[in-house]
């Protein structure tokens, strides 16, 4: 101590003899580096990591080690994926902003790979693949549905609950995408029902957490959210129609359009649908008015539960399927003659609108939700001028006059397309797989089909 307080006393008279030091750091010190002066490591020329005329390990030589030990920090070898439209402007500002890679830009879809792009089913099957922790199958995140704990809100004086729900199945532009660790399982209702009723799901509680639970009506909550999908995916594709809509060329087909009742009765008479582009085929009459009110149910899309009346008064058609799957062309052979040598038609799903929205809130919203996007297809012909007359197996706009007699006017039945020449106006592949889901959690299957891949797979002991 005698020495020690001598030393403190003279650092003190030394602090109070300097000039007071400013908290704040400099402007120079304080703005961070533009991304331009950031350091990009695209692997230097001086560096070779080549087996040709090395005299040493590659161990050995520092430079290129550089390159095995800090290997995150140089750029990808692996080129950017295509985009349908590259804007030099938007990606120079993504790369100011940090949300893309300095130095490279990506390159545009080429015609095949567009038309690959524009395939509901090649996309589905191109999502990235997740396990089902049911039937231990390893498919394709769209056809999985994804469940998430949730912590229930309770009072601080209360202990923590949570429950198992699921997650992003709403469009993360409208709703935003909660993170967090999550399990799968396969987009049906049968299997949500078998998970509830063993109690699967229960190995997934947090930590803290005494038990986990699933509420009775989860099976319902994820139809709602499921069809509510399909009310998000229409309301942006009007926004995307009404912004490129002075885009737009007189050459390029619609993407969704009426049948005339022509068309639609030939479809029902022959069981084709003979359009190459087609994706799908909505039946969608308006909802019938109230027999007392008089006036017809106001549409509701919304993620909420579904009000009470609407609940209870909800009863799907039992003689009504939700989907029926016809091919784009006739079949040169019959089922009685055996297997064919050849490959047959694609076929393209009819979903019926009654069956597919039981509900009469979301029928109605279906409805006019659909009426949107037409009005936006209608707005862009009435700028880019008469349309052509479409080839023999396209889906073209027919110009129909105004007023149309006899078969000629418009049905309930739209026409959904989708190829190459329509994905640059929009995109309605969203659209055909939120439709697609649907079809899958209720578990409208082909009855022809000869294997059920619904089925447990063999469990090993």
């Amino acid at each position: 101590m005698p020495r020690l307080i001598p030393r403190l006393l003279r650092a003190l008279d030394r602090a109070h003899t300097r000039p007071p030091r400013s908290t704040r750091a400099s402007p120079a010190l304080s703005l961070r580096p533009p991304q331009e002066a950031k350091r990009v490591f695209a692997r230097p020329e001086e560096v070779d990591i080549s087996p040709t005329g090395r005299t040493k390990s590659i161990l050995l030589d520092r430079k290129a080690l550089r390159l095995i030990y800090r290997h995150a920090r140089y750029q990808r070898s692996k080129s950017i994926a295509p985009y349908i439209f590259v804007s030099k402007s938007r990606w120079e500002a993504k790369q100011r902003r940090g949300r893309a890679p300095l130095g490279v830009v990506p390159r545009e879809m080429t015609v095949e790979e567009r038309s690959f792009y524009a395939n509901p089913y090649l996309r589905m099957l191109g999502s990235p693949l997740r396990q089902c922790f049911h039937t231990g199958w390893l498919l394709p995140r769209e056809l999985l549905i994804r469940m998430t704990p949730m912590l229930l809100p309770h009072a601080p004086s209360e202990r923590p609950k949570c429950s198992f729900l699921p997650s992003g199945l709403e469009h993360p532009a409208l709703s935003p995408f909660a993170g967090g660790r999550s399990s799968y399982l396969l987009c049906n209702k049968s299997v949500i029902d078998a998970v509830r009723e063993k109690g699967d799901y229960k190995r997934f509680a947090p930590e803290g957490i005494s038990g986990l639970t699933m509420h009775p009506l989860v099976a319902q909550q994820i139809g709602h959210l499921l069809r509510v999908r399909v009310l998000q995916e229409l309301h942006l594709l009007t926004r995307r129609l009404l912004r490129r809509r002075r885009l737009a060329k007189p050459d390029e087909p619609p993407l969704l359009r009426r049948l005339t009742r022509a068309e639609w009765n030939n479809i029902k008479s022959s069981g084709v649908i003979p359009y190459k582009n087609a994706v799908a085929v909505l039946v969608v009459p308006p909802p019938n008015r109230d027999p007392e009110l008089k006036t017809r149910p106001s549409p509701s899309a919304t993620s909420m539960p579904e009000p009470t009346e609407d609940r209870l008064t909800k009863k799907p058609p039992t003689n009504l399927r939700l989907s029926v799957m016809h091919p784009t062309e006739e079949e040169p052979w019959s089922e009685s003659d055996g297997l064919p040598n050849t490959v047959p038609h694609s076929r393209v799903p009819l979903y019926n609108g009654a069956a597919l929205f039981p509900s009469r809130t979301q029928r109605a919203a279906l409805h006019a939700a659909l009426g949107e996007v037409l009005k936006a297809e209608r707005t862009t012909r009435l700028i880019t001028g008469p349309q052509r007359t479409p080839a023999s197996g396209e889906s073209g706009d027919e110009s129909v006059p105004t007023r149309t007699k006899g078969d000629q006017k418009a049905s309930h039945a739209i026409l959904v397309c989708s190829d190459e020449r329509t994905l640059l106006r929009g995109d309605t592949v969203p659209l055909a797989i939120a439709l697609w889901r649907i079809r899958m959690w209720e578990g409208d299957l082909d009855e022809s089909c000869s294997v059920d891949w619904m089925a447990d797979p063999p469990r090993t002991a």
